[in-house]
């Protein structure tokens, strides 16, 4: 059996569609992507339906029932991660109901939401210096914390035995 191109480009894709972090029933009937700017806009007519949105965390807010995150909007990947900070175009503001440690959910980590579309600042008489949407959070992903590279100066070249030439062979100013 000969694999053409088109083969392996669709079977990349369905193997990428399968690596969402988001329940496959949240998914399937959440509204499709669109720009937020669009999303904050028409916040009216798509009211009570479900979307998926990602950012990152800037404030979490614990109340008697309920904890209230705001963070910056990101758009996501293929994979649902959000991606650069810098593409932002407002605000989300969540409603998740229960209990979550400010702690771990610390300002700058990365959020992919799933949940109810509860409105926008479109909809408010009293225009806020940033446009958000407010959702009602059925499903939180928190993706892990990113690790600063360290350099492991036993391992760096020159150091000891750790180095990564071939045994035997040295660095000639090594002789």
């Amino acid at each position: 059996m000969k694999t053409t191109w088109p083969t392996l480009w669709l079977l990349g894709l369905l193997i990428a569609a399968g690596c969402s972090v988001i329940p496959a029933e949240v998914e399937k009937k959440a509204l499709p992507h669109m720009d937020f700017q669009v999303l904050i806009r028409e916040a009216g007519h798509h009211k009570g339906r479900t979307v998926i949105l990602g950012g990152y965390v800037l404030a979490v807010e614990n109340q008697q029932d309920h904890t209230r995150i705001v963070a910056v909007q990101a758009p996501l990947r293929n994979n649902q991660e959000p991606r650069s900070k810098d593409l932002s175009q407002g605000r989300l503001v969540l409603i998740y109901p229960g209990f979550l440690d400010p702690e771990v959910y610390t300002a700058g980590r990365k959020i992919t939401v799933g949940g109810t579309l509860l409105g926008s600042s479109s909809a408010d008489p009293d225009p806020d210096p940033f446009p958000y949407v407010r959702v009602e959070v059925e499903e939180l992903h928190l993706w892990p914390a990113e690790q600063p590279l360290q350099r492991d100066y036993y391992h760096y070249p020159y150091w000891g035995w750790g180095h990564p030439y071939p045994w035997g062979w040295r660095h000639p100013y090594w002789w």
